[in-house]
This record gives structure tokens, C-alpha cells and sequence, in this order.
């Protein structure tokens, strides 16, 4: 065991020369009374892995139970830090990564162990036979707490099943396709060389981790199915209604950084498939960013509404024409009555699809 500028671990780089399949960075703030069932869903495995828990400045017992785990096993890595919110924590756990794959798994989601074990069963071969995929996209599971109810979002339709491939292969996707972080697995190296940088102190910067790195990635593997288990419903989740409300300024700079980010005349271009499902990412953002202002249903909210699509027009011209074609672009209504339609079919999407 060691400690070295606020880290505590049991794990030795310098001695231990194998190099672990995939790092599982897990952010944890206040995560004493559910952090457990996560980590639980990640000792069973059997690949050579790490899992980093970093507690980022929690009140309560999150330390002592992630030292617990530390103490424990070997490959678990226990990592103190300031407050620095969700960005901070995962930009620290990007940079001690030693997997080939780096996946961040939120203290209160967890992973379902067979289907967990051949994801890592198909990267590991990947790695074998030297023909390693740069993102492995799998699907994922909505876990509804308060109607013990799931939904699983998957993508067989989508792309090729079980193999390596390039978004030449794909289906062209439609603005309403596009992949969550919960479903990406990044090759460690792609994230380093893109150069992904996430804000620190503020919420909903999964977008960029997602975003940012994907234009790099030229071979894909997709896999059906469901390893992540997505928990809605925990009281002060960052996707509860009352706390996007709360922190609405936020969800705006994050889809004002998703529009900054990449040049999309440009990767038109030379990318299409991967333009298009990054531009139906965005789409989804600018639905949330849109929906939640007309729900706060201020003068000043319908302006931050308008501020914010005139953004993206005068920022990223060939993303805003193409956003304006997707539910997005029909939900940014400009009447009271339109505004009121937008705000049910948003619920009535919330209700079918069960992601929030």
C-alpha cells in the first residue's frame, strides 16, 4: 500500500507490469448508502481490470467503504480528492488509467456480471488478435426504481453485430439515432490523444467525454447486449426534473459546448455516419436544454431559449440545420400553445422510453 498526492492503494504500477484490460473509473460524492451494489457488480470479474473509486470530497462514509474495497482486493484502487464534481473526477481517472479501455460507471448504477463478462470476453479477444476496436458500443438498461421497471435502449438495427467494423459499414443513422456514455466503451489512448478535458464543478459533461473523443475513432465493435444498468429515480439525481430546473445554467453550458466542439461542415464531409449520430446526440440536448426551459415557463427562460438556438445557428450553421430537421427543431415551438404540445410529447417520450 502507498498514498502519493491524495491517493491510497494497495496496487503498485511499477510492480505489477500487467496491463489491465479495462480501467472502471467510478466517481463517487455521497455515495456511502448505494455505492456498494456497483462495486459488487465489478469483483466478480475475471479479465485483468482496475477499478479506481475516487471519492470526490464526500461528507459522509464513502472513503472509509471505498479504503474497504482498496484493502481488499488488489485491483481496486481508493483515491482521495477536493470537490471537483463529476469532470473533475473523471479527468483525474483518465490520467491514471493503465487499461487498454477506460469506462466510467456512476456510484449509483452497476453492471450485470454476464453480460459485463462477455463484453470482456470480446474485447479481450479483440486484443488478442490484434484488431482492437477504438470505441465498443454495447446497450444498456434503464432501471426505474420507483415502478421497478426497465427499458433496454439497444442498436441492432443499427450497426453490425459482433465484429469490428467502420462507419462505412453502418446504417446511415437518422437524427433520431445516436448512443449514450453509458453505452460507449473508450480505447484509454483515443481519450488521451483526443485530448478530452472536462469541466470541473458543474454537471452533464458526460456529453463531451462521449462526443469529443468519437471523430478519432475509425474501427468499431458493437455487441448486443446489456452490461449497464442505468438507476432513474434516486432522490437528487442530476437527471430529476426539479434538479435539471435547479441547475438548468448548466445543461445550457454543456449544449453550448457540444456545439462548440467539433467542426461539423468539416466532418460531414469526411465522416458522415459519425456526423450524423453525433448530430443526433446534440439533437437530444437541445430537446432537454428546450423542454426544460418552456417547463420553468419564465420570460427569462423562453429568452435563454431563443439565446441558445441563435447560439448554435450563428456557431455550428451546418449542425443548426440539421438539428432544426429533428424532434429538436419541432419542439422549439414558439407559441404558448405549441410550447404546451412540446412540453406532452416530451413526457409522453419520458413515459414510452423510460430515460428519465
Amino acid at each position: 500500500m502507498h498514498a502519493e498526492g491524495g491517493l491510497t492503494s494497495n496496487n503498485d504500477t511499477a510492480s505489477n507490469p500487467t496491463t489491465p484490460l479495462v480501467t472502471f473509473v467510478m466517481p463517487c460524492y455521497n455515495s456511502a448508502a448505494f455505492m456498494e451494489r456497483g462495486i459488487e457488480s465489478l469483483l466478480s470479474i475475471e479479465h485483468e481490470c482496475e477499478i479506481l473509486l475516487i471519492n470526490d470530497g464526500s461528507s459522509d462514509n464513502t472513503s472509509e467503504i471505498a479504503h474497504e474495497y482498496a484493502n481488499r482486493y488488489e485491483h481496486v484502487i481508493a483515491i482521495d480528492q477536493q470537490n471537483s464534481n463529476w469532470g473533475g473526477v473523471v479527468n483525474r481517472g483518465i490520467s491514471m488509467a493503465r487499461g487498454i479501455y477506460t469506462k466510467v460507471l456512476d456510484s449509483d448504477d452497476y453492471f450485470d456480471t454476464t453480460a459485463l463478462r462477455r463484453a470482456l470476453d470480446a474485447l479481450s479477444l479483440a486484443v488478442e488478435a490484434g484488431n482492437m476496436p477504438d470505441l465498443m458500443i454495447t446497450n444498456y438498461v434503464y432501471d426505474h426504481l420507483s415502478s421497478n421497471s426497465q427499458r433496454t435502449m439497444q442498436y441492432r438495427k443499427f450497426f453490425p453485430q459482433g465484429r469490428v467494423f467502420s462507419w462505412d459499414e453502418m446504417g446511415k443513422p437518422g437524427l433520431d439515432k445516436f448512443i449514450m456514455i453509458h453505452a460507449a466503451w473508450y480505447k484509454t489512448s483515443i481519450l488521451r490523444e483526443s485530448g478530452v478535458k472536462l469541466p470541473e464543478g458543474v454537471s452533464y459533461m458526460d456529453s463531451l467525454l462521449l462526443l469529443h473523443p468519437m471523430p478519432l475513432t475509425k474501427k468499431l465493435l458493437y455487441l448486443d447486449i446489456a452490461p449497464y444498468h442505468y438507476l432513474i429515480g434516486r432522490e437528487g439525481q442530476s437527471v430529476e426534473i426539479d434538479v435539471v430546473k435547479k441547475h438548468i445554467d448548466q445543461q445550457l453550458m454543456a449544449t453550448k459546448l457540444a456545439i462548440d466542439d467539433t467542426d461539423y461542415t468539416k466532418l460531414y464531409e469526411e465522416n458522415p455516419n459519425c456526423a450524423m449520430l453525433m448530430t443526433g446526440y446534440v439533437a437530444c440536448m437541445m430537446s432537454v436544454s428546450t423542454i426544460y426551459l418552456f417547463m420553468i415557463n419564465t420570460p427569462e427562460s423562453l429568452e435563454k431559449n431563443q439565446q441558445l438556438w441563435d447560439y448554435m445557428s450563428e456557431k455550428n450553421p451546418e449542425l443548426y440545420r440539421n438539428v432544426c430537421h429533428s424532434w429538436a427543431g419541432r419542439a422549439n415551438r414558439k407559441t404558448a400553445f405549441g410550447r404546451l404540445i412540446a412540453r406532452g410529447g416530451y413526457a409522453f417520450a419520458q413515459k414510452l422510453y423510460k430515460f428519465a
